[in-house]
């Protein structure tokens, strides 16, 4: 107590200075609460962003938002009586069919003697499985030549299809299972090599590592470039982050944390991955540097030097607005209510309009969408004027109204979605690797993963079967002409092949 009194014996003849004090005290006491909170929701909490229904008795948010008065009766609706999904029967008919008959020991009848004679049969379906198998193809070459000339050998060559890579024993069937396993089945090369071992024949992680190099350099990268090319032909694009741990980091024995950069178009279903070692807005302003249009991002500064006049215009996410005010729920309920009510109607509304044709969808936001959030605007202009400047509630705030003109512009335009989910949800496979193979082995191997996420993730998009894509990809492309290749990526690739 003694010590407590020395503590607060300085504001006795300053009791301003005091009153100061607490109120920091305070303001750092609710930080403190609400970081607990937010700790504590992240880990124990519901994961959807989705708002409960209103009921009927709440009153109205805004005073331009009507809410219908509760009837003095109760309205009556009809239950109907339980009813449940038909099970579906499963389809069968793709896979392969070992017909396997199990005949009676005696076909002689016990009573006469006479040979008993089939009158049908009884078809029970067993599901099976066999493990994948290791073999070689011995491709054998004659050499010829004329007994009695001797005027050359003749020799068939190799097709193209065969030893994809050079001085090396992969088969385009091989090296598919390895780059599809660990970029789409997140397994790490220390355990397919386990499982190649117990298949009976070892083959090094090294070796595999150093096949998916090489693959990446001769067939994929060129892919890769040809699907940039290809985006960026478009108008409008998605865009986001995330990290990847590089081992060879600049400090022994830390890893470095570097980035893939994504880009995604909503309405071509094609998703692109650029490595960087950083974050910085330059690498953004590099890597959009020959892109014109619409960007749809979040408010990271990175963006910024993409922003460049009359080539990229920015356009806000509505998801991140969401996120800041459910971060400030705790201790600004009320308010927060409000603003994340408003939000969740515009996004009913535009879900309802998803299935009409863009002019219609454009409209119906010009008439509906565009007003709400227009009173939203000073809705949160008015409530910036009464709130503590260090409250959460203000965070939120200025996190909207900062980039309010590019949160308005999602609504110029039909084909513009109302947030960057489609991007976050394609760095979804990236984070489950992650936790499966812990890093990359160097800067390059980053960028040889960035590649590889595009293409089979755009492949996945388009419901592609990864392994029959990517050996017809090493199989066809080195008799492709390179300025043709854009016919394998996986969006094209249907149309050449006609898979379905």
């Amino acid at each position: 107590m003694k010590e407590s009194g020395n503590q607060y014996s300085q504001y006795r003849e300053r009791p301003e200075a005091l009153i100061n004090f607490l109120v920091e005290k305070d303001h750092e006491i609710a930080k403190l609460q609400r970081i607990l909170h937010n700790l504590q929701k992240a880990q124990f909490g519901k994961r959807s962003e989705k708002l409960s229904v209103l009921s009927e008795n709440q009153v109205p948010l805004l005073p331009e938002v009507e809410v219908k008065a509760p009837t003095s009766e109760p309205k009556k609706i009809t239950v109907p009586a339980h009813t449940r999904a038909a099970r579906t029967k499963r389809d069968l008919s793709k896979l392969p069919k070992n017909r396997i008959v199990h005949e009676v020991e005696n076909k002689t009848c016990q009573c006469c003697g006479e040979e008993l004679k089939q009158i049908g049969e009884d078809t029970s379906l067993e599901l099976e499985y066999q493990p994948s198998k290791l073999f070689v193809n011995e491709h054998v070459r004659p050499r010829y030549a004329c007994g009695k000339c001797k005027d050359g050998v003749e020799q068939a060559k190799l097709p193209l299809e065969v030893k994809p890579l050079s001085r090396s024993i992969a088969g385009t069937g091989l090296l598919t299972q390895i780059i599809v396993s660990k970029y789409m089945d997140h397994l790490p090369l220390h355990r397919q090599e386990q499982i190649f071992a117990r298949r009976g024949f070892e083959i090094p992680r090294k070796n595999m590592c150093d096949w998916i190099g090489a693959a990446v350099h001769e067939y994929l990268e060129p892919l890769w470039r040809a699907q940039k090319a290809e985006l960026f032909k478009l108008s409008y694009l998605q865009a986001d982050e995330t990290t990847l741990k590089v081992q060879d980091g600049a400090q022994k024995g830390e890893c470095h944390t570097g980035y893939l950069w994504g880009m995604y178009s909503t309405e071509k279903k094609v998703v692109l991955f650029e490595y960087s070692p950083s974050r910085a807005g330059e690498v953004a302003k590099d890597i959009f540097d020959k892109y014109e249009g619409f960007l749809q991002t979040d408010a990271y500064a990175g963006y910024n030097k993409v922003l460049l006049p009359d080539k990229v215009t920015r356009i806000a996410c509505l998801a991140h607005v969401r996120r800041k005010f459910i971060e400030a729920e705790k201790s600004c309920s009320k308010e927060s209510t409000i603003v994340l009510t408003q939000i969740s109607e515009l996004y009913h509304m535009d879900n309802q309009w998803r299935s009409l044709d863009p002019p219609q969808r454009q409209a119906n936001r010009e008439k509906f969408a565009k007003p709400k959030l227009l009173n939203l605007g000073e809705y949160l202009r008015a409530l910036a004027q009464r709130t503590l400047p260090k409250a959460p509630l203000t965070e939120a705030i200025n996190y909207s109204l900062n980039q309010w003109g590019a949160i308005v512009r999602i609504f110029d335009d039909p084909r513009f979605h109302l947030d960057n989910n489609p991007i976050e949800r394609e760095m979804r496979p990236i984070a489950v690797g992650r936790k499966n193979y812990l890093f990359a082995g160097s800067h390059d191997g980053a960028r040889r993963a960035a590649i590889i996420y595009s293409l089979l993730g755009t492949a996945r998009l388009h419901k592609l079967n990864p392994d029959v894509w990517l050996k017809d990809v090493f199989q066809k492309m080195r008799a492709y002409p390179q300025d043709k290749i854009t016919a394998l990526l996986p969006q094209n690739w249907k149309k050449i092949t006609g898979a379905s």
